[in-house]
């Protein structure tokens, strides 16, 4: 029982290290203004991201309880069902800061792509049923793989906005030194040497940018012409660069070797045919000399 539970308290402990460093990080802070509407200074608020097109990516801040069908620009955006937003009860008051952070995930849990993002803030302070009563604050950040931080913004009733992006690898690609999760880091190769191998290819893959830079070997195995590979299984009935006898893997210069070899093999057929009908021609010809014998 007590190895169950040191074990159980090892494996907790381990993914609070490691969860922070799988994913970037977003984080907002601001405050807020009073809209004018009868409930002041009680307001509700809430926090999202929205995607290129303004899709609805996920919420990742609400403070609101019955009250908050009347953010109708977010109730728009994020429907009635609102489960994965962090959320905490109508504020009493302006006072205070408020943060909302978000791991770069979407609302199904994956990972948003690079690009251009806009945060959305809306606050309410009366029964509205439209948007036009709220503050409306928009911001935008770019998840590119560079941290990124901003302070001191305004818009549409939010004030102090600071966004501060920290993207996994930014903190230690560059150093000089090859961290947990980097391929290379001041050695990154920007070409890789070719095989000899025409079966197993060399390529770049990844970023030098972000420590990923690797050469990948990639396994040829389908039959296809002119790549000089003939994988095992093929033929020169399904590739050109096998030789008859069939393919077992292997290549460089493969291409211009099958080829002779499927000459000769055209050679040999053409030579076996061409000797029979010699052979044909000289029983013809002894045939003729006996008949002009007296």
């Amino acid at each position: 029982m007590m190895r169950t539970t040191f074990v159980a308290l090892v494996a907790i402990a381990l993914l609070g290290v490691v969860s922070p460093a799988q994913a970037d990080s977003l984080t907002v802070t601001f405050t807020t203004t009073p809209a004018g509407g009868p409930y002041a200074p009680r307001n509700i608020v809430a926090v999202w991201i929205e995607g290129p097109g303004g899709t609805f990516v996920k919420t990742i801040g609400r403070w609101a309880n019955v009250r908050r069908s009347h953010l109708v620009a977010w109730q728009t955006k994020a429907g009635t069902a609102d489960v994965d937003a962090v959320s905490g009860a109508t504020r009493a008051s302006h006072t205070g800061a408020l943060t909302a952070t978000w791991d770069l995930h979407d609302k199904a849990g994956a990972v948003v792509p690079d690009g251009t993002y806009t945060i959305r803030m809306e606050l309410a302070d009366s029964n509205a049923s439209t948007p036009t009563p709220n503050h409306q604050g928009t911001f935008t950040f770019v998840k590119n793989g560079q941290s990124s931080s901003t302070t001191g913004g305004t818009n549409g009733g939010f004030e102090g906005v600071a966004i501060d992006y920290v993207a996994v690898n930014a903190a230690t690609c560059g150093n000089g030194a090859l961290d947990p999760g980097e391929a290379c880091d001041g050695n990154c190769p920007t070409t890789c040497t070719p095989s000899v191998d025409a079966c197993a290819p060399v390529a770049l893959v990844g970023s030098a940018a972000d420590c990923s830079a690797t050469c990948a070997t990639t396994a040829i195995t389908a039959c296809a012409d002119g790549d000089g590979c003939c994988p095992a299984g093929c033929d020169s009935t399904m590739d050109m660069d096998c030789a008859p006898t069939g393919g077992g893997g292997g290549g460089g210069g493969g291409g211009s070797d099958t080829v002779d070899q499927n000459i000769t093999g055209g050679c040999a057929a053409s030579g076996g045919g061409s000797s029979a009908l010699a052979g044909f021609v000289l029983i013809g010809l002894g045939f003729a000399r006996r008949r002009r014998v007296p």
